[in-house]
C-alpha cells in the first residue's frame, strides 16, 4: 500500500518517495499501538486514573513535583477559571481522613485562591461560593457521619453532585491493631454498597486508594503500626472492588507519592502541596474535560478523559478528497494502474493535482495527528541539558553543511537570508519543543528572531516596491495567498482560528502597511528625503491605529456581526504592539542599502576606516542590548522595551555577518534550507511536532519513549513541511495566474475527394518552448563590492532574497511554466495535451458548464472572489454548527 501512494509523489526524488514511504510506517505504528494499547481505553480515562510519571522531579521545588504525565495524554493543571466553570451550581463531597481533607483544601484553593487552610483538624467543613458547594466530613473510619449523608442519596441536597470522593484506611492500620485490615474490609464493603444504590445522584463516585506512606520519613510510632503489607493488601482488594463494582479508584495518586523522593512533607503521609494539587487535578481532570471541552473549543489541551467530536463538515470534505477525489484524478489521468513505468510529475500533466493531494494529505495529517485519539499526547518539560544538546546539534550540522554560494551574492543576498531564516526557525522550534518560554533569557532571544523575520519583510517588500514600482493586484494577491493558505486551511480543519497561527496573520499585516506606504504617491518615491518622511508618518499613523481604542474594535464588530469572525482583539494588539517599529527600520535598511550601492560609497576612499566603525558599533550595539535587558526580570518588563531596542541585536548581527567578502558568499545549507520553508515549519508544528494545540508533544509510541518519539517525528514533520511549501507555491501559482487549458487537437488534413485516401505515417510535432519559458531564475549580479557594502538589489534579490518569513518557497524546476499557469509542459507539449483530453480531468473541461465557468474564472479578481465568498459560507456553516 506505501509502494502504491508513493507513486502519487513526483518523480525523479527517491529521497521523496523514501520519506512519503516512512510516513506511512509512521501511520501504521501509531495505528498499532493504538490498537495495542488504546482500543479499550481510547479517551485515556483509564489511564489517567492508572499510573504516570513526574517531568520534573527534582530537588530544587521545596514545594515537590508538579508536572504530572498520565501514559499517553495531556494533564490539565486546573485554575480558577477552569474549575468553577466545571463545578458551577454543583456539590462536591469529600469524606474520610486527613489525606482526603487535603484534597478538599488544594480543591477549595483552585476554586478561590484567597482561601487559606484553617487550623480545625477534626472536624467537617463547608465552603460556598457563586452557588457551588464543596464539603468535608471527617470519618476516618467512613462509619458514621459519611455513611449516613451516603445513605440519604441526595435527598435534601441543593445542588447536584459532581463527584463524591471517600477516603481512609491507615487509621484502621494505626489505631486498630491486627484486626484493623478486616474492619476496614467490612467498612469498606459497606459504603460501596451504600453508594452503588444511589447512581442517579453519585455518578462519579472516588474510593481513594489507602496512602502509601515514604517509609523513612515516619516516626518510630507510626513505622511500627503502618506496615506495608497491610497497605498492600488494602489496596490490592480496592482494585478488586472497583473492577467488580464501577467504583472508581484512582491509583494513579498512590503513583504520585512513590514516583518521586520529594512528594511526601515531613510526615512521610501527606502530600507537599504540588503533589497535592495534582492529586484534586486528577479528580478535575475526570470530571470536567469532557465538559469544559465542549463548551470552550480550542485549544484542545486536556486530552485525559476526552473525546474528541466527530468531523465537522469542512473536514469531512477534506478527508473525502484525499481518501476518494484526488487518488480518482491520479489514477484517471496518469494511467496508474495500465502503466508499469513509474507516474511522474509533468509526462502527464499533474503538477496541479499532485500539489492538490500534498496539500489535502498534510491536512488530514493534521487532523488525525492533533483531532484524534490516534496519536500520544504529551506534556512539556523544560530541561536546560535537553535545551543545550538540541543547540549544539544545531550549530554542528550548520558548521558542517557549509558552502560557497554558487553566485556572488553581496549584502545579505538569497543564501545568507535563507539561512539567517532557517536556523532562526529552527531555534524558534526548540524553544517551543522544549517548553522554553518561562526560561526569560531564552525568550528576550527568540523574541528578538521574530523582530528579524519582521525586519526582513520590511527590507525586501521595500526594495522590491522600489525597483520594480510593481503595485498590481497580482503581486498583491500572490504575496497574501502565499502567506496564508495554509493557516485559512488549517483553521478551518482544525476548528481554531485564523489568527492562533499568528505569524502569517502578522506577516501579512506589515505587508499591507509596506504596499499602502510606498503606494501612496508612488510617482515620487525615488525623492529618498519624501520617502523617508513618508515612512516616519506611516509608523505614526500604524501605532495610533493600533494603539488607540475605537479602531480596531470597529474591525473586530464587523468581522464578528458580517463576517462571522471572532478573533482575539487583546491578543493580536499585543503581537503587533511587540513588534511596532522593526519593519518600519527594516524598511529604511532597504532603501539604505539601494542608495549606498547607487551611491558606490564603497568606493570612496574614507570607506575602510566607516567600515571597522560599523563593525564596533555593531559589536556594541550587541552589548547594550544585552546590559539594558539584564536589568530586567520579568517578561511584563521586558516587553514593555522591547519594541525600542530590538533592533540593536539585528542590526548589530547583519553587519557583522556580512564584515568581509567571504562571509558574505559563504553559507549553511542546511540552514539555508529550513529557510525555504519556515513558514510551513512554524505553521505546521503546532499539530504534527507539537500536540494539544502547542500545548503538548506529538508521541508515536509510548510516553516513556520520549527522546525516541522526537527522533521519529521530526524528520517527517520537517519533510511535510518541506513538500507542502513546494505545494503551496504551485497552487498559489494555479490561483494568481490560472489554469492552462490543453490546446486543442489539430484536425488531420481531409484527402481530396476524387483521390483515395492514402494513409502516411503521422509526424510527430515537437512544440519548442520559448526562451522566456524555460529562462532561469536570474542570478545576482556577478561583481559585488568586498566587505558589507550593500550591493544594488537585482530583481530576484529585490522579490526573493529578503522579503521575510512567508515568501520563500523552492521554485520547482518547470517554473517559468508554472507561473504562466501551465502545469503540464515538459518539453513534449503535444503529447502531455493528448493525455490531459483523453483524461478524467480534460473530458470534465470539456463539459459546456465546466468550459463556461472556466471562462469566468479566468479573471484573478473573480478567483479571489470566489475564494473569500467560499471562506464566508464556511464561517456560517461552522458557526451553526457549533
Amino acid at each position: 500500500m506505501a509502494i502504491l501512494l508513493s507513486q502519487l509523489m513526483p518523480g525523479g526524488d527517491h529521497v521523496k518517495r523514501s520519506f512519503f514511504i516512512y510516513g506511512v510506517f509512521v501511520f501504521v505504528v501509531a495505528l498499532w499501538r493504538y490498537a495495542a494499547s488504546d482500543v479499550f481505553d481510547p479517551y485515556k480515562c483509564g489511564a489517567l486514573l492508572a499510573a504516570g510519571e513526574w517531568l520534573d522531579d527534582f530537588p530544587e521545588s521545596a514545594n515537590g513535583p508538579s508536572n504530572w504525565q498520565p501514559p499517553g495524554c495531556k494533564f490539565r493543571n486546573y485554575n480558577t477559571k477552569d474549575a468553577n466553570q466545571c463545578l458551577r451550581e454543583q456539590h462536591v463531597l469529600f469524606a474520610g481522613d486527613s489525606t482526603v481533607r487535603q484534597l478538599f483544601w488544594q480543591t477549595v484553593m483552585t476554586l478561590d485562591p484567597s482561601v487559606s487552610e484553617t487550623t480545625e483538624k477534626h472536624s467537617d467543613i463547608r465552603f460556598v461560593k457563586d452557588e457551588l458547594s464543596v464539603e468535608f466530613l471527617w470519618d476516618p473510619y467512613l462509619n458514621s457521619t459519611a455513611l449516613r449523608r451516603v445513605s440519604a442519596c441526595g435527598q435534601d441536597a441543593e445542588l447536584p453532585n459532581a463527584y463524591v470522593v471517600l477516603g481512609g484506611g491507615l487509621w484502621f492500620a494505626r489505631y486498630l491493631g491486627d484486626n484493623g485490615v478486616n474492619v476496614w474490609k467490612e467498612h469498606t464493603d459497606r459504603i460501596v454498597e451504600t453508594v452503588k444504590a444511589c447512581p442517579q445522584y453519585y455518578s462519579l463516585p472516588f474510593i481513594l486508594p489507602v496512602t502509601v506512606p515514604e517509609y523513612t520519613k515516619l516516626n518510630v510510632e507510626r513505622s511500627g503500626t503502618i506496615l506495608k503489607s497491610e497497605i498492600e493488601y488494602m489496596n490490592n482488594y480496592l482494585k478488586w472492588i472497583s473492577q467488580q463494582s464501577g467504583i472508581i479508584v484512582p491509583s494513579a495518586i498512590n503513583d504520585m507519592m512513590t514516583k518521586s523522593m520529594y512528594a511526601s512533607d515531613e510526615s512521610g503521609i501527606h502530600s507537599t502541596q504540588n503533589v497535592a494539587k495534582a492529586k484534586a487535578d486528577l479528580l478535575l481532570n475526570m470530571r470536567c474535560n469532557q465538559k469544559l471541552m465542549d463548551l470552550n473549543g480550542y485549544p484542545y489541551d486536556k486530552t485525559c478523559c476526552y473525546r474528541y467530536p466527530g468531523p465537522t463538515f469542512i473536514q469531512w470534505i477534506v478527508l473525502i478528497v484525499v481518501v476518494l477525489v484526488m487518488p480518482a484524478l491520479y489514477i484517471n489521468s496518469s494511467r496508474l494502474l495500465s502503466s508499469p513505468r513509474m507516474w511522474s510529475e509533468g509526462a502527464s500533466g499533474n503538477a496541479l493535482i499532485t500539489a492538490g493531494f500534498i496539500f489535502a494529505t498534510t491536512l488530514s495529517y493534521c487532523y488525525f495527528a492533533d483531532r484524534s485519539s490516534l496519536f500520544n499526547k504529551a506534556a512539556k518539560q523544560f530541561l536546560t541539558s535537553q535545551f543545550t544538546v538540541m543547540t549544539i546539534m544545531t550549530i554542528v550540522i550548520g558548521a558542517l553543511t557549509l558552502k560557497r554560494s554558487d553566485s556572488e551574492q553581496g549584502f545579505m543576498g538569497r543564501d545568507q537570508s535563507n539561512e539567517w531564516k532557517g536556523w532562526m526557525q529552527i531555534m524558534v522550534l526548540i524553544y517551543h519543543i522544549t517548553g522554553a518560554s518561562k526560561v526569560l533569557p531564552i525568550y528576550k532571544v527568540i523574541r528578538v528572531m521574530v523582530a528579524a523575520y519582521l525586519f526582513m519583510t520590511g527590507y525586501g517588500h521595500t526594495v522590491f516596491f522600489y525597483k520594480k514600482a510593481d503595485f498590481g493586484i497580482k503581486r498583491v494577491a500572490s504575496v497574501l495567498v502565499r502567506l496564508n493558505m495554509l493557516s485559512c486551511a488549517l483553521a478551518y480543519i482544525m476548528n481554531t482560528d485564523y489568527l492562533f497561527y499568528y505569524f502569517a496573520p502578522l506577516s501579512s499585516f506589515w505587508f499591507l502597511v509596506v504596499y499602502a506606504t510606498m503606494y501612496v504617491q508612488s510617482q515620487r518615491n525615488k525623492d529618498i528625503r519624501f520617502l523617508v518622511a513618508k515612512i516616519a508618518v506611516s509608523a505614526v499613523i500604524v501605532n495610533l491605529l493600533v494603539s488607540v481604542h475605537g479602531f480596531l474594535e470597529s474591525i473586530w464588530f464587523v468581522l464578528e456581526r458580517v463576517f462571522f469572525i471572532s478573533w482575539n482583539l487583546k491578543e493580536w494588539r499585543f503581537r503587533v504592539q511587540l513588534d511596532m517599529y522593526i519593519v518600519f527600520i527594516g524598511m529604511l535598511g532597504g532603501l539604505l542599502s539601494i542608495k549606498f550601492a547607487e551611491l558606490k560609497l564603497v568606493q570612496h576612499p574614507n570607506w575602510p576606516t566607516a567600515r571597522l566603525a560599523i563593525l564596533g558599533a555593531s559589536v556594541a550595539a550587541l552589548f547594550v542590548y544585552w546590559a539594558m535587558t539584564e536589568t530586567w526580570s520579568s517578561k511584563v518588563e521586558y516587553n514593555s522595551w522591547h519594541p525600542y531596542i530590538s533592533f540593536l541585536p539585528i542590526l548589530g548581527f547583519l553587519f557583522l555577518r556580512n564584515a568581509t567578502h567571504g562571509a558574505q558568499n559563504i553559507y549553511s545549507t542546511a540552514w539555508a534550507w529550513v529557510g525555504t520553508c519556515s513558514l510551513e515549519t512554524f505553521t505546521l508544528q503546532f499539530h504534527i511536532w507539537m500536540a494539544a494545540d502547542t500545548n503538548g508533544v506529538l508521541e508515536v509510541i509510548s510516553s516513556r519513549h520520549r527522546v525516541l518519539n522526537l527522533l521519529v517525528t521530526t524528520p517527517l514533520f520537517l519533510f511535510v513541511s518541506n513538500v507542502t511549501a513546494d505545494a503551496t507555491g504551485k497552487l498559489t501559482a494555479a490561483i494568481v495566474n490560472g489554469i492552462k487549458k490543453p490546446a486543442p487537437k489539430p484536425k488531420a488534413p481531409q484527402p481530396p475527394k476524387e483521390v483515395l485516401p492514402v494513409v502516411e505515417p503521422e509526424k510527430t510535432e515537437q512544440t519548442t518552448v520559448s526562451e522566456s519559458e524555460t529562462a532561469s531564475v536570474p542570478s545576482p549580479a556577478a561583481e559585488q563590492p568586498s566587505g558589507f557594502a550593500p550591493a544594488e538589489p537585482t530583481d530576484e534579490s529585490a522579490s526573493t532574497a529578503a522579503a521575510g518569513l512567508a515568501e520563500t518557497q523552492a521554485r520547482p524546476e518547470n517554473a517559468a511554466d508554472i507561473e504562466k499557469g501551465d502545469f503540464g509542459s515538459n518539453g513534449n507539449t503535444t503529447r502531455t495535451n493528448d493525455v490531459l483530453r483523453n483524461s478524467f480531468a480534460g473530458k470534465l473541461l470539456e463539459h459546456p458548464m465546466v468550459e463556461s465557468i472556466w471562462n469566468e474564472m479566468g479573471d484573478l479578481r473573480v478567483r479571489l472572489f470566489t475564494i473569500l465568498a467560499s471562506m464566508w459560507a464556511f464561517n456560517i456553516i461552522s458557526s451553526f454548527s457549533r
